[in-house]
């Protein structure tokens, strides 16, 4: 018969290695698992040696507990690792596929927000329209001028526009161009009032009239 075990170090290893095992299932808690099943497996060892030539079996128990919180802490390592990247792929795919989406549907939205062309944006100006129109005093802010948004209305939106600020007063130089037997053009410069509505102050036109004639602030050339 050997000697009866001394079984202090072998109920530690044991109760050590108990509960690594149970926490080596969950992650994040498997990381202290993994300590403690080292704790066990030293404290086994040493039950082991100090038991050399007597019963063992609690050591051997908490040894084999923390041999076994250790490989278990290593497979699901392995395995919530796999499930960790299979996450991140299908993450990253719906992201992609989201972004996409969402790219796209504020592209239709946008190109669905834009305002229509005009069906009619032909050169409209005539020599008498020219002639009609009014240049307001530009030492009043263009007072008594042609309002802007009333030849928006008869004749479209221009051919470009250009706004500045000449001698604290904000302009709005806008231009027409028309183009068949020869280059045609209308230029209006316009000041803001103070409730924001732009009155002409000067204009000139080439090439409007049919003997070619140029309209620079009435008077012509």
């Amino acid at each position: 018969m050997k000697p009866e075990e001394q079984k202090v170090l072998g109920i530690l290893a044991t109760i050590f290695g108990a509960i690594a095992l149970l926490g080596s299932w969950t992650p994040f808690i498997n990381y202290l698992s993994f300590f403690i099943a080292i704790v066990a497996l030293i404290l086994g060892i040493i039950g082991l040696i100090t038991n050399l030539k007597k019963r063992k079996t609690m050591a051997i128990i908490g040894t084999s507990l923390a041999v076994a919180s250790v490989v278990l802490f290593f497979t699901t390592q392995i395995l919530y690792a796999n499930v960790y990247k299979d996450f991140v792929r299908e993450f990253s795919r719906s992201y992609r596929e989201a972004s996409f989406s969402m790219e796209r549907d504020l592209t239709d939205d946008t190109i669905d927000s834009l305002p229509e062309e005009e069906e009619d944006d032909t050169f409209t100006w005539t020599q008498e329209q020219f002639d009609a129109l009014i240049e307001g005093d530009l030492d009043n802010k263009g007072k008594g001028g042609t309002n802007y948004k009333d030849i928006i209305k008869k004749h479209g939106l221009p051919d470009s526009e250009f706004d500045s600020t000449i001698e604290s007063y904000d302009t709005k130089k806008i231009t027409y161009i028309g183009i068949d037997d020869r280059i045609k053009t209308v230029t209006l410069t316009f000041v803001k009032q103070d409730n924001g509505q732009l009155l002409l102050v000067h204009k000139i036109a080439v090439n409007l009239g049919e003997s070619q004639q140029q309209k620079d602030s009435g008077t012509r050339i």
